[in-house]
């Protein structure tokens, strides 16, 4: 590359800063918190239900996706996809779900979950947040 070319590039690469810089920083998204709670233990063949707490935003009582997926072959989700209905009462705080789950075979899976939503005051901003847990399946 030239030297005038670099330059320019340059140039045009802190202009671009600056200008991101110089916008007003945008009000970040209030936090979601997940809090993950396995059965005492798993066996074989079990079917158990992983706990999730989560806590939302104060006053928020917008729609809720809670994805749970897992890692491994020891375990598997046996409901892809809850929203605020499943919660044992949709209007509680933190709301609290049920996931359940099958232990297939002895091992070690991971358990995550990923809650997706949207608070608004003055205007609408979206929720993210992700969690995980790590699941032991013993043998019979």
């Amino acid at each position: 590359m030239r030297d005038g070319a670099l330059r320019r590039l340059t140039v045009a690469t802190c202009a671009v800063a600056l200008g991101w810089a110089a916008q007003p920083a945008r009000a970040a998204a209030p936090a979601v918190q997940i809090e993950l709670t396995a059965p005492d233990r798993l066996t074989e063949g079990d079917r158990a239900r992983v706990v999730a707490e989560v806590t939302l935003p104060e006053g928020n009582d917008r729609p809720v996706l809670l994805t749970p997926s897992s890692e491994g072959t020891a375990i598997e989700v046996v409901r892809g996809r809850l929203l605020r209905a499943d919660a044992e009462d949709p209007d509680a705080r933190p709301l609290r779900f049920r996931i359940p789950i099958v232990a297939r075979g002895p091992g070690t899976a991971v358990l995550r979950v990923e809650v997706l939503g949207h608070h608004c005051d003055r205007r609408c901003r979206p929720l993210r947040a992700e969690s995980q847990l790590v699941l032991r399946v013993h043998r019979n």
